[in-house]
């Protein structure tokens, strides 16, 4: 009996845990954003509209920002071409 008991209770630990992990998860989908931007003039980024609507952030608001760089080749410029 109590294999079956120490059984349960780890399966019971197991779920709350995987539970727990989803919940963290959820929200923190949930709070961030993820997309892809051109670094610009001064090496400037913009915040898409919609993702600002949606993260409910303004002018001067402090957010942390992750840089991962994507090495997609890019189109030459036509002007580079001639």
């Amino acid at each position: 009996m109590e294999k079956s008991l120490l059984n349960q209770s780890i399966s019971q630990f197991i779920r709350d845990a995987r539970n727990e992990l989803w919940e963290t998860v959820t929200d923190i989908v949930r709070r961030n954003s993820v997309f892809k931007v051109r670094i610009g003039k001064q090496n400037r980024i913009t915040i898409p509209d919609a993702e600002v609507e949606a993260l409910g952030v303004k002018e001067g608001d402090l957010v942390q920002v992750i840089i991962i760089p994507l090495n997609i080749p890019q189109k030459k410029d036509k002007k580079e071409d001639v």
